[in-house]
Order: C-alpha cells, then sequence, then structure tokens
C-alpha cells in the first residue's frame, strides 16, 4: 500500500480493508508506540519506502497524512499552468475557513476536502475524529452558502489507491478542460 499510495498508510486507513485490516487498525488504536514499531520495522526491511508523516516530497507541509497523499498523487498529474494550493481560503471573502487543497488552471478552481477522519458512512470511533468531522461539516456549509460544491475524498478511498489515482486523473483532466 505504501508504494501504490506514496506513502506509507497510517493505522487508521486499514480499517477498509476487512479482516486482514482489522488486526493493524487494533496495533494502531492500542495507544501504546505499537504502530510506529510496525513502521519502524517497515522502513528497515524495505530502506526505499517513503518516509512517514505529513510532509510532501516537494517539502511542502500538510495538515495530515491523507492530505499529504492526495496532494502528491494530484501534483504528479498536474498540467501546464495548473496549480495546486493548500490550505487557501474558501471563495475570496472566506478567511476564516481554507480548503485542503485547491486545484486551479486560469479562471478554474475545484476545491477539495480530505476527510481523513472517516469514511464516505461517516462513522466516527472516538470524540476527536467527532470534531474533525464536526470541522468538515463547518467547510461544508461555507461551501453550501457559497453555491459550490467540492470534492470530498473519504478515508476509506486510500484504502483502493487505483480508485484515488483515477479520481486524481479525473480532477485534473476536468479543471485542465474547463480552465483552457
Amino acid at each position: 500500500m505504501t508504494l501504490a499510495l506514496g506513502a506509507p498508510p497510517n493505522a487508521h486507513m486499514f480499517r477498509f480493508m476487512g479482516a486482514a485490516g482489522q488486526h493493524l487498525v487494533f496495533i494502531g488504536d492500542t495507544g501504546t508506540l505499537e504502530w510506529a514499531r510496525v513502521q519502524q520495522m517497515a522502513m528497515r526491511r524495505w530502506p526505499d519506502l517513503p518516509a512517514p508523516g505529513p510532509v510532501a516530497f516537494d517539502g511542502t507541509v500538510l495538515d495530515s497524512l491523507p492530505e499529504r497523499i492526495a496532494y502528491q498523487i494530484l501534483s504528479g498529474f498536474l498540467r501546464r499552468n495548473m496549480v495546486l494550493d493548500v490550505h487557501e481560503p474558501i471563495g475570496l471573502a472566506q478567511g476564516r475557513f481554507r480548503a485542503d487543497l485547491t486545484l486551479r488552471k486560469g479562471s478554474v478552481s475545484r476545491y477539495i476536502e480530505v476527510a481523513g477522519c472517516c469514511g464516505s458512512d461517516r462513522v466516527t470511533r472516538n470524540n476527536e475524529e467527532q470534531k474533525w468531522l464536526a470541522r468538515l461539516d463547518q467547510r461544508l456549509n461555507v461551501y453550501r452558502a457559497l453555491d459550490i460544491t467540492p470534492v470530498l475524498i473519504w478515508l476509506d478511498l486510500f484504502a483502493r489507491p487505483a480508485e484515488l489515482k483515477d479520481l486524481c486523473v479525473d480532477l485534473v483532466d476536468d479543471v485542465a478542460l474547463r480552465g483552457a
């Protein structure tokens, strides 16, 4: 999965991979340093794997690992005169709320929200994930008020890297075509 995503997945992504992934979720949820130990073992066995964490290959610092993965995949497909912004305000007058990612070309923009707190079923498992989901819902209300439809990348999509890449290609193609 690390090679397909371009970064080592976190334990939360494995909860969408069925029974085989549940053991890794359990390790990640133990509250100990076991997940870090799993990642260290993988790095020793495969030293060429990308480093974990929210820093992209180009040095861009993102808020989360899922944001980093989406950013890196989108960056790999950018076309000429296309820009991928990080944490830009939603709309012109909205300084308080920022999009995770914004894909731009010319006057065309696509706002992208990376929901690293839960899958598309919106099921959260703890108070922290509930807070992240509430924050996402606040941003979605801002989008609605501005009549903007963002693209949502839910955590369960990271368990299907090929589909995630297809979505990113479609976004880039759409912006390239409409922004020409």
